[in-house]
């Protein structure tokens, strides 16, 4: 990977709407040039896909929460059987197995408080390998980037 990567790492992550004509005037290569080092980026595992950053609060997502989980039992088929069951819920974003004094660390965009009860008691609470639900509400969003540092690349 070398510079021209790199700048073309920063610019996608920054807009990846951005055609490879202005991709290429804003890092100094020709169209062709970003459309091969693109498609090389894409193809050994760089660039994993392109989204639209959509505004929470716009669709009626005000409230964001993260969730701690303890487990009651601690084995490769429970924490397989949580996984499964966290995935198929909507309201999660983020999911992570940490360590520390939970098991898990979920993140969660809900409409509103009730929409939280819901998703603790009737859901998070109700399934029989949770333990313990802690939550901490989110009373303003500092930063919010989920773009990846390019300079420091180890390949």
């Amino acid at each position: 990977m070398d510079r021209y990567d790199r700048r073309l790492l920063r610019a996608l992550q920054t807009d990846a709407s951005v055609g490879n004509a202005l991709l290429g005037e804003s890092i100094g290569l020709s169209a062709s040039q970003v459309s091969r080092r693109r498609a090389r980026l894409e193809a050994d595992g760089f660039i994993t896909g392109y989204h639209a950053k959509l505004s929470p609060v716009a669709l009626g997502y005000e409230l964001n929460v993260f969730i701690r989980i303890r487990l009651q039992a601690h084995s490769e088929d429970a924490a397989n059987d949580f996984r499964v069951f966290v995935q198929a819920l909507p309201a999660i974003r983020l999911a992570c197995a940490i360590t520390g004094d939970a098991d898990y660390l979920l993140h969660a965009q809900l409409p509103d408080l009730h929409a939280l009860s819901v998703l603790i008691n009737t859901e998070l609470l109700a399934h029989t390998l949770v333990r313990e639900v802690r939550s901490d509400v989110v009373l303003e969003m500092i930063k919010d980037d989920a773009s990846i540092p390019v300079d420091n690349n180890v390949r």
